[in-house]
């Protein structure tokens, strides 16, 4: 059985869709679909497992960050909409924060205090855009979270495919 420490209750989970279905339903939110973030699993995905994520850490370790700011901005931050592998930008790490936070301030209604946690969810790698609030640093260390099991998983996936016999027949 599962730690329920690391999953929301259905109360918590119904109000994590509440807060998240606007924002994940809409048609611009969902061509992140179309683009590949860590692996083989899409921006749009990653960006809702990261707000997952995020409003768990905040409900679990009592942080106390306001939970609609932190799903929105969980949602978007990486709402800069393009293939970053095919672009060929090799610092799309420091750039896409800024992109996407110009993208989500065009297309939706957001706080100055929601657009600067999409701006620096990149923190450490954008060095001196760190974040300044208590919900910044969820949104921060959820993303980092995902990623991490996102690269580790598909790596592990691919070695696991390289090493399967039916494949050195």
């Amino acid at each position: 059985m599962r730690n329920k420490a690391f999953r929301l209750n259905e109360k918590e989970f119904r109000r994590f869709v509440k807060i998240a279905k606007p924002i994940a339903g809409d048609e611009k939110v969902r061509r992140m679909k179309e683009f590949i973030q860590h692996g083989d699993k899409s921006t749009y995905d990653h960006c809702l497992s990261v707000a997952y994520t995020a409003f768990l850490i905040n409900r679990r370790l009592h942080i106390g960050a306001k939970e609609e700011s932190l799903v929105k901005a969980a949602l978007l931050h990486d709402y800069f909409l393009y293939d970053w592998h095919s672009k060929g930008d090799k610092l799309h790490g420091y750039h896409h924060p800024s992109i996407a936070s110009a993208n989500a301030g065009s297309d939706f209604d957001l706080s100055e205090h929601e657009l600067k946690m999409i701006e620096t969810h990149m923190w450490p790698l954008t060095l001196m855009h760190i974040p300044t609030s208590r919900a910044g640093w969820v949104l921060t260390m959820a993303d980092k979270i995902c990623s991490s099991g996102e690269v580790v998983y598909s790596r592990y996936s691919t070695i696991r495919e390289k090493m399967n016999p039916k494949n050195h027949q």
